[in-house]
């Protein structure tokens, strides 16, 4: 009997806002893109862990940032909508009528506090937020925290996701696990579990699937 459906968020509902902040970091420093892809690509699981305050990491990423162009260029950014995909914001409010929906996310502080300002996590029962826990995907403790702390069992819950490594933890762990490859795909895969649900028709995803960013 499914109990609950757990949705990843970035690359689902939204397109993370990262990749647009360096871009705008890079063009305001004349930084190398590349060069600040690296940084950040080393430093993001302790920032997504909660380990690294903001301001701390964004300047390792900028090694020339200041704290007026922190507030201007990374909170300013962040304050800006993302890209929604409003298909699965309609089939998550559609879905949230007959089952508890919870998120299991890796994001960071300024990220989690901008979407809870944009109110973007309403229809969640929930939220397991990676700088909160402490718990990155696809570490299975990401897994196992969610599921010591709803009281739920494995089995019991639909889980959904666009990186292939977070579904395969998540399948190994008991989850009826599905791979997010747009909304379409998403909506088939749920029928076959029994959970019909239906797009409205004016409901239009961004892109077939939105997977660039966090996961």
């Amino acid at each position: 009997m499914i109990r609950a459906i757990v949705f990843d968020f970035n690359g689902i509902f939204v397109l993370a806002p990262e990749p647009r902040v360096i871009e705008r970091l890079c063009r305001a420093y004349g930084t190398g893109k590349w060069i600040a892809l690296s940084n950040y690509v080393l430093l993001i699981r302790r920032f997504e862990r909660g380990l690294m305050p903001p301001m701390e990491f964004w300047s390792r990423v900028i090694t020339r940032l200041t704290k007026e162009d922190f507030a201007m260029h990374v909170e300013g950014e962040y304050a800006n909508p993302p890209e929604r995909n409003e298909g699965m914001f309609a089939l998550a409010q559609k879905l949230s009528e007959n089952f508890p929906l919870y998120c299991i996310s890796n994001s960071n502080f300024t990220q989690g506090k901008a979407y809870r300002r944009q109110k973007l996590y309403a229809a969640f029962k929930k939220l397991y937020l990676s700088h909160e826990t402490g718990h990155l995907k696809p570490s299975p403790a990401a897994f196992t925290h969610f599921l010591k702390d709803s009281g739920l069992k494995a089995f019991e819950c639909v889980f959904i996701d666009d990186s292939p490594a977070n579904v395969a933890i998540a399948k190994l762990l008991g989850f009826r696990a599905i791979l997010y490859r747009g909304n379409k795909k998403l909506v088939q895969k749920l029928a076959k579990m029994g959970l019909p649900a239906k797009l409205p028709a004016d409901a239009k995803s961004p892109v077939a699937a939105i997977s660039s960013g966090q996961q």
